[in-house]
């Protein structure tokens, strides 16, 4: 059951406010006046989710799912050189949820092989092999790590008593805090506050908590989803997904106090998971160009690639 409970909860990660296609998508995503130079990076047969790029701006981890196999052996972290062919997968099944250290050649991850899921790093070239920041899980299932910008907590995602809760605990797994309820932490650069999603009635919408203070404050609402926010390098825009048009789900942004929101995609397909990289670049899945199947288009949990825009700044 605890390989079940998580591949459900990494999907809902991938896809929430996510809405099933009922159309044919666009072969590419389409755009707003906001944006410009749509690329598609990968284009595979199975499903990639969650780009994350490293530090130096030249490297992109994501996870796949590759639906021949069963359970958590499904799920395989894989980096890959941008602007460059080839991608090399990492670790081994098992693993998901990956996010760069700040040097850009090692990583957090989720490894899914013990009995509860649990927070590892490791080295991108190998070297490592599998470091376990403790040696249990703190949670049901621990998951999301985000390396702090001074280098020295982590925060994620952990399940307790049935709720997700943000937790943090030291780069050695010591000084275990659980913070607030919620999921996908992504951290301010300067690291006094990072930015959460939680259900408000029947829709998650964004959150930002303040490390010193404790406090959080509600960034979005509205009868549509908002999730899977992440800050600019800067620090002063968002970028997240949204189900505002209640026919699909597209990437939009907004300064980091919630105001002047900004739609960047646009049109017939499922676009989620974005973050951003270098020079006003945005990394984003999408099931654009999906096939039919035996008659029916692959929702997005099926058929998902990894593209990339530039932001223009007003």
């Amino acid at each position: 059951m605890k390989k079940i409970h998580f591949a459900a909860l990494a999907l809902s990660f991938a896809l929430a406010s996510c809405a099933t296609s009922k159309f044919t998508p666009d072969t590419a995503p389409g755009v707003t006046g906001n944006a410009r130079e749509v690329i598609r990076i990968t284009n595979d047969p199975i499903p990639e989710y969650a780009p994350e790029i490293s530090p130096d701006g030249k490297k992109m981890l994501f996870y796949t799912v590759d639906n021949n196999k069963v359970g958590n052996e499904r799920y395989n972290i894989v980096y890959m050189n941008l602007g460059q062919p080839g991608r090399t997968p990492l670790i081994g099944s098992h693993t998901a949820s990956a996010s760069w250290m700040h040097d850009s050649k090692s990583i957090l991850y989720t490894y899914m092989r013990p009995a509860k899921p649990v927070i590892c790093k490791g080295n991108i070239d190998g070297s490592s092999g599998i470091a376990y920041i403790t040696p249990s899980a703190m949670g049901e299932s621990d998951n999301f790590a985000r390396l702090s910008p001074d280098g020295k907590k982590i925060l994620f995602t952990s399940t307790i008593g049935n709720t997700s809760q943000i937790c943090l605990m030291d780069l050695n797994g010591n000084n275990f805090t659980v913070l607030t309820e919620g999921t996908l932490p992504s951290y301010h650069p300067s690291g006094t506050s990072f930015l959460y999603q939680k259900m408000v009635g029947k829709f998650n919408q964004i959150f930002t908590y303040n490390l010193k203070t404790g406090q959080s404050t509600q960034l979005t609402s509205g009868d549509s989803g908002n999730s899977q926010a992440a800050y600019s390098p800067d620090g002063k825009t968002i970028v997240f997904t949204s189900g505002r048009d209640n026919t699909s789900s597209h990437i939009f942004t907004m300064n980091a106090d919630g105001s002047s929101l900004t739609q960047i995609t646009t049109g017939n397909s499922v676009n989620f998971t974005p973050t951003f990289g270098t020079n006003e670049m945005i990394y984003f899945c999408s099931n654009a160009g999906a096939p039919k199947v035996n008659g029916f288009i692959p929702s997005a949990n099926a058929y998902s690639d990894i593209w990339s825009v530039k932001l223009i700044k007003q």
